[in-house]
């Protein structure tokens, strides 16, 4: 009986301490409020080495070269709070992943990812840390090829499950600030006085091409066009001075780029004078041109076949002669400004004419004056003169003139057994 009256208290003290429920909400969830943040990426270069460059084509430099000293790039990612006044920090060490990409004509080639700080040889990424995503560019643009980097990050808010994206794009920049223009250096004045009595034959004209101060007469990148400039302005373009037109060009030196930097020449072939022409281009981007074009360079010479004034005299014409001399062996002397002239050379290049002068007088109108007649007795150094009485002799020294080439009926340059052109002074040397 006692168990039955202690379960019958117990039920009265629950009643007695139970509240009567008189209204029951509906149920709510309790959760964290996710922030909307604002993102935002600004790529900041880092340090001195800046996003643009200068090349010199002619030095073939860069400044600021990144093989030597890299562009540092660093993606500044942004979660903006706007509830939040303070400044917002970047938010590069929270990023899920990220790649970085060149850009350009040729399409779009990754070069770095959060996964592997290098893709692209040239390039590599900081992969962790405060100054994750940061890269380092390492190698140089490319005259007309326009390079820009593209940086994507991505972080996903693990209250909200929205995925933050950033992507923001970064040019370089390559100015060309090469000097291209070609100067032609010709180791010749405009015009050279020759003189065949006292100069040697052969000479070598010599051009060297300078571009921005530096020798580029050999290089690739040079192209030369020689010419030989004719009496009515016209120019023939010299090759190989295996032609005949060459014939006056004895050699040409050509470079490792297989241009003529340079010709010799026998100033004996040129006849009174001669003109040459130099032309040349640089061209340090695309293809040389097969013809120099109007805006290229030309230095001009000429050279011209120039014999001074001569004094002529003879030895044997202040003989004391007998009445019954037959002959008189006289010998030619030919002098200039410098003194006497050796027979054996000015004898290839000159004749001593020889002349008979018959002297008589002539009135005309009642005025008397002294005629005189020439007569040829031969040519040579010396001469045995016939003598007469009352008889003059002269001599005249004439020029040969230059060779020439020596042509057939019908033009064709004649050659002998071996191959080689033919020529003949104006006054051939055996007469």
């Amino acid at each position: 009986m006692k168990l039955r009256y202690d379960i019958v208290e117990l039920i009265i003290f629950f009643r007695k301490n139970m509240a009567k429920e008189l209204a029951i909400s509906n149920n709510k969830m309790m959760s964290v409020q996710a922030t909307a943040y604002t993102q935002s990426c600004n790529i900041q270069i880092v340090g001195d080495i800046i996003n643009r460059q200068q090349y010199d084509g002619i030095a073939g430099t860069y400044s600021p070269d990144f093989t030597i000293r890299p562009c540092t790039m660093f993606p500044a990612c942004y979660l903006a709070d706007p509830d939040d006044p303070n400044e917002t920090p970047t938010c590069n060490h929270k990023l899920d992943s990220f790649k970085w990409s060149e850009v350009t004509t040729g399409g779009v080639v990754t070069v770095a990812t959060s996964e592997q700080s290098t893709v692209k040889s040239g390039y590599a990424a900081v992969i962790e840390g405060n100054d994750k995503g940061t890269l380092y560019v390492k190698t140089n643009s490319q005259l007309g090829v326009p390079r820009t980097m593209r940086f994507e990050g991505s972080w996903t808010d693990p209250v909200s499950g929205y995925k933050y994206t950033f992507v923001q794009n970064k040019a370089l920049y390559l100015e060309d600030c090469t000097n291209a223009r070609a100067e032609i250096n010709l180791d010749s004045p405009p015009t050279v006085q020759w003189n065949p009595l006292r100069h040697v034959s052969e000479k070598t004209l010599t051009a060297r091409i300078i571009v921005d101060e530096k020798d580029k007469t050999a290089d690739a990148k040079t192209k030369i066009w020689w010419y030989r400039i004719l009496n009515d302005g016209s120019r023939q373009l010299i090759s190989s001075g295996n032609d005949a037109e060459d014939f006056e060009v004895k050699s040409v030196t050509k470079g490792a780029n297989g241009q003529i930097s340079a010709i010799t020449i026998d100033c004996d072939m040129i006849g009174d004078d001669i003109g040459y022409e130099v032309r040349a281009c640089y061209i340090y981007e695309g293809s040389l041109p097969s013809s120099p074009r109007d805006d290229d360079p030309r230095v001009v010479t000429k050279i011209v076949r120039d014999i001074p004034q001569l004094r002529a005299d003879f030895l044997g014409s202040n003989y004391q002669l007998n009445e019954d001399t037959g002959f008189v062996t006289c010998q030619a002397v030919v002098s200039d400004n410098n003194g006497i002239i050796d027979s054996s050379v000015w004898n290839k290049i000159l004749r001593a004419k020889w002349v008979k002068v018959t002297f008589g007088t002539q009135t005309t109108n009642g005025v008397t004056s002294v005629t005189e007649s020439l007569a040829t007795l031969g040519y040579g150094v010396s001469m045995q003169v016939p003598f007469e009485a009352k008889k003059a002799i002269r001599l005249i020294i004439e020029d040969r003139g230059a060779y020439n080439l020596l042509a057939d009926d019908s033009g064709n340059i004649l050659v002998d057994d071996g191959g080689n052109y033919i020529i003949s002074r104006e006054i051939d040397e055996d007469s």
